[in-house]
C-alpha cells in the first residue's frame, strides 16, 4: 500500500501551467471571435469596428500565458482589451479571462498593492460594459465584477497560505541553525574535556615509566628478574597509554561540530532530500530532482554541507521567486559532487513601499560559499535568462560501508 501514488500529489510545473493558459486563451478567443462574427443588432458595424473587436479579443486573451511572469502588465492589457470589447459588443465570453489574471495579481502581491491594481482595472472594464448599447451589457458588468471578486479572493488565499509556509520554512531553518550552534558549543566543551583526559593519561603513564625505568636501571645487574618485571610493567603501561592516546586523537580529528562522531543527534544529509523537497513544494516551488552518476556515501561533514547548500538554495527560490519551478541536479563524479539548483522564476512583484531583496544579498550565499571552501570546492551563484542558478562543487571522498 505504501508504494501506491497519492492522487494529485504532483503539482503541475510552470511549463504545464503555461500550456494550460495557452489552451484556455485559445478557447476563449475562439468563442469570443464567434460572438463578434454573430454580433448584436445594436452594435456598430463596419470593417473598422470588426478590426477593433478582433484586436481587443487578441489583446485580452493573448496576454493570459504571461500572467505568471508579469501579472500587473497582463492585467493592464486585459483590462484595456476587455473595456473596448465590452463597449463595442456588450456581453462577451472573453470576460471570464479576468478571473485567472486577477488571481495572479492577488497571489503575487500584498492585499493593498493588488487592490490598487485590480480595482482600477475592474472599473475600466465595468465602464466599458455599462456604456455599451449592445444587448446584455448589464449581464457583462455583473460577470466582470464576479470574476474580479472570485479571482482576487482565491489569489489572496494562495498568497496568505504561501506566506505561512514560508514562515514555517524560515522557523525550521532557524531551529536547525540554533542546533548547529549548540553542537559547536558542545564540541568545544568536548575538546576541553578530551584535552584534560589527554593530560591525565600522558602524565600518569610518563610518571610510571620514569619511576620504573629508574628502578630497572639500578637493579639491572644485581636483580635481573626484578629488572625484567619492571621492564614488563613499563611495556604494558606504554601500550595502554598509546591505545588511549589513539582513541583520544581519533575523537579530536573527528568533525564533532557537523558529523555524527560527536555522539549527538543525527544531523541531516542527502538522504533527507525528499522530505526537504516536499516542504519546499508546499510553499509554491515545484522541485524536479535529477541524479547523474552513481550515488555513494559521503563523509558526514560533506554530506551535511551538501544538504545545507541545497536547503539554502531552495529556500532562496521560495523567498525570491515563488511561485516557480526549480531543478535540482546532483552529479556524482570521481572526486567531487556537483550540486546545481536553478529556477525559472524572475521573482514576485513587491509593493512599491517594500524593500526589495536581491538574490544573494543576504548571508545565504556567503554561508554556501564558506561550506564549499571547507572542502576545496567552488560556488557559482548567478542570474540566468529565466531566473537564478546556484552551482556548488564539493570535493568528496568515498566512504566504505
Amino acid at each position: 500500500m505504501d508504494d501506491l501514488a497519492q492522487p494529485f500529489a504532483d503539482r503541475p510545473s510552470a511549463r504545464q501551467w503555461t500550456s494550460l493558459d495557452i489552451a484556455v486563451a485559445a478557447v476563449l478567443a475562439g468563442l469570443s471571435a464567434l460572438e463578434v462574427v454573430n454580433g448584436h443588432t445594436s452594435a456598430p458595424t463596419g470593417a473598422a469596428w470588426y478590426i477593433a473587436r478582433y484586436s481587443s479579443v487578441a489583446v485580452s486573451c493573448g496576454a493570459l500565458p504571461f500572467r505568471r511572469h508579469s501579472p500587473i502588465a497582463v492585467l493592464g492589457a486585459t483590462a484595456a482589451g476587455l473595456a473596448l470589447l465590452c463597449a463595442l459588443s456588450g456581453e462577451i465570453v472573453a470576460e471570464f479571462i479576468v478571473a485567472p489574471v486577477t488571481y495572479s495579481v492577488a497571489s503575487a502581491a500584498s492585499p493593498r498593492a493588488s487592490l490598487r491594481a485590480v480595482v482600477p482595472a475592474a472599473v475600466a472594464i465595468e465602464a466599458g460594459a455599462l456604456t455599451s448599447d449592445a444587448v446584455g451589457h448589464g449581464t457583462a458588468a455583473l460577470v466582470v465584477l464576479a470574476c474580479c471578486v472570485i479571482g482576487w479572493l482565491a489569489g489572496e488565499n494562495t498568497r496568505a497560505r504561501r506566506s505561512y509556509l514560508e514562515a514555517r520554512l524560515e522557523r525550521a531553518a532557524e531551529r536547525e541553525r540554533e542546533q548547529e550552534q549548540q553542537a559547536r558549543r558542545a564540541g568545544a566543551e568536548e575538546r576541553l574535556r578530551i584535552a584534560r583526559e589527554l593530560h591525565d593519561v600522558v602524565a600518569h603513564a610518563m610518571s610510571i615509566i620514569a619511576v620504573r625505568s629508574g628502578v630497572a636501571r639500578m637493579v639491572l645487574d644485581s636483580r635481573p628478574d626484578e629488572a625484567r618485571e619492571t621492564l614488563g610493567i613499563i611495556e604494558g603501561t606504554s601500550r595502554q597509554a598509546l591505545q588511549e592516546l589513539r582513541l583520544l586523537v581519533g575523537v579530536l580529528r573527528g568533525d564533532d561540530s557537523e558529523g555524527p562522531e560527536a555522539g549527538r543527534e543525527p544531523v541531516p544529509g542527502l538522504a533527507e532530500l525528499e522530505a526537504l523537497i516536499s516542504r519546499v513544494s508546499e510553499a509554491g516551488v515545484v522541485v524536479g530532482l535529477h541524479v547523474e552518476g552513481t550515488p555513494r556515501p559521503l563523509a558526514p561533514g560533506a554530506d551535511l554541507s551538501a544538504y545545507r547548500i541545497v536547503q539554502e538554495a531552495l529556500t532562496n527560490v521560495v523567498r525570491h521567486a515563488a511561485p516557480a519551478s526549480a531543478e535540482l541536479t546532483l552529479r556524482y563524479r570521481s572526486s567531487e559532487l556537483v550540486i546545481e539548483v536553478s529556477n525559472d522564476g524572475r521573482g514576485r512583484p513587491r509593493p512599491p513601499s517594500s524593500a526589495r531583496v536581491q538574490p544573494g544579498a543576504g548571508h545565504g550565499i556567503a554561508g554556501m560559499r564558506e561550506r564549499v571552501a571547507v572542502y576545496g570546492g567552488k560556488l557559482v551563484a548567478e542570474p540566468t535568462a529565466t531566473g537564478f542558478r546556484v552551482v556548488a562543487h564539493i570535493s568528496t571522498e568515498e566512504v566504505g560501508p
